[in-house]
């Protein structure tokens, strides 16, 4: 029994920052508006030769693909010079492994979700409050310890030089070489350059950041004030 609860208590460990990573994966990546700050920093729609609202509608059909809710990216969009296919046949196979791996975080995200629910009740189904209060908090305070030690190292890398572990991050997750994209041919490149990812990666670091931080210290002070209460 012991070995079985040392097992559960570091999967809670693991999949608790997991839960919470794919969770702001998911909050920075949807945002609408966090588009729309970007392609206005960018200066994206003149890039493209294109504006603001023709833009935002084709990020919003790209999105709906990516949240599942539509079906293909085969559809055209108002241009400066006529209407015009907006992606490009790479484009979309690139965006079809894309898709998929939002799918796989979401499900990784659900579970990982369930399994802090059913500890977390497990813990205090008929238990002594106080004591199993202490479990968490100690399981709290581990857990984001672990969650931050990662990417804080990822964070210090990224800024060293983020090409590279972008790079790196694509030959990790992808099996070909889709995401090799043409600016002169493929537009999703023209439209999510580089500086673009930067900024979501850190975004995205800095929010998870925020939260383990916040997890950490109520943690600890949850574990002193218990400590003193006994």
């Amino acid at each position: 029994m012991k070995r079985i609860s040392v097992i559960f208590t570091i999967l809670f460990v693991i999949l608790a920052p997991v839960m919470f990573l794919l969770t702001d994966v998911q909050l920075i990546a949807y945002n609408r508006e966090y588009y729309r700050e970007e392609y206005n920093k960018y200066r994206i729609p003149e890039y493209i030769g294109m504006d603001m609202p023709n833009l935002m509608d084709s990020t919003e059909k790209l999105l709906l693909y990516l949240e599942n809710k539509r079906a293909d990216l085969d559809f055209k969009a108002g241009f400066n010079n006529g209407d015009e296919e907006f992606f490009s046949q790479r484009d979309k196979e690139h965006m079809v492994d894309v898709k998929g791996l939002f799918i796989k975080g979401r499900l990784i995200r659900d579970f990982s979700a369930l399994y802090v629910l059913i500890v977390i009740l497990t813990l205090f189904w008929r238990k002594p409050f106080k004591k199993q209060m202490r479990k968490l908090a100690g399981y709290s305070v581990a857990a984001a310890l672990a969650g931050l030690i990662p990417v804080i190292v990822l964070i210090i890398l990224m800024n060293i030089d983020f090409y590279k572990y972008f790079t790196i991050f694509h030959e990790i997750f992808f099996t070909n070489e889709l995401w090799l994209l043409d600016p002169a041919t493929d537009r999703l490149i023209n439209i999510f350059p580089q500086d673009l990812f930067t900024d979501m990666a850190f975004r995205i670091s800095y929010f998870y950041i925020a939260e383990m931080v916040a997890i950490l210290i109520i943690g600890i002070l949850t574990l002193k004030f218990l400590r003193a209460d006994y």
